[in-house]
């Protein structure tokens, strides 16, 4: 069976980042761009489908109900810049961070000082030299980087998407 980058994802319960990371390190079978599900199981010796081992793309992620490809998130993503006023309270700028990091499969701590954590499971990031709405616009920004990147690298690949995470990753009216 072959499968797309963004269904092999699903089906091991995985980020993309983590599809992408095992293709470049050769761990998956590639037939042309898709992935040769029952070659690479066999090299890995490992028959376990998502459901067996207990983990549902649809349990973890909801909220993302718009098929995309990644080209068209990142215009859509561009698109909202400066259509919705930058969040000024904490608990709203803590929320617009946890979405966007959501959306892109990072993981997030707040620090005591305003800093904010990010980890995509390969790389820690830190943002601690400014207040928590500069740090978490920084923040923001390493996370439209990444969705840069990845979209050029990948501009056909398929993906599902939800609103408030796209939402979350524009930019505010007062930083366009």
């Amino acid at each position: 069976m072959l499968m797309t980058k963004s269904e092999y994802a699903k089906h091991r319960g995985v980020s993309r980042q983590t599809v992408y990371k095992w293709i470049e390190n050769g761990e998956l079978v590639m037939d042309g761009k898709k992935i040769d599900v029952e070659a690479t199981e066999r090299r890995q010796g490992s028959h376990k489908t998502s459901q067996e081992n207990g983990s549902k793309y649809e349990d973890t992620w909801p909220e993302r109900t718009v098929e995309m490809k990644w080209r068209d998130f990142w215009r859509s993503v561009l698109d909202y810049d400066g259509k919705a006023t930058a969040p000024v309270t904490e608990a709203d700028i803590k929320k617009k961070v946890e979405l966007a990091v959501r959306e892109m499969n990072y993981d997030v701590e707040f620090l005591d000082d305003g800093g904010i954590y990010l980890t995509d499971g390969d790389g820690d990031y830190y943002f601690q030299n400014y207040e928590l709405d500069q740090n978490a616009y920084a923040a923001i920004h390493l996370l439209r980087h990444y969705l840069c990147y990845a979209a050029a690298e990948y501009p056909d690949e398929i993906d599902y998407w939800s609103p408030e995470g796209m939402k979350a990753l524009a930019l505010g009216k007062e930083r366009k």
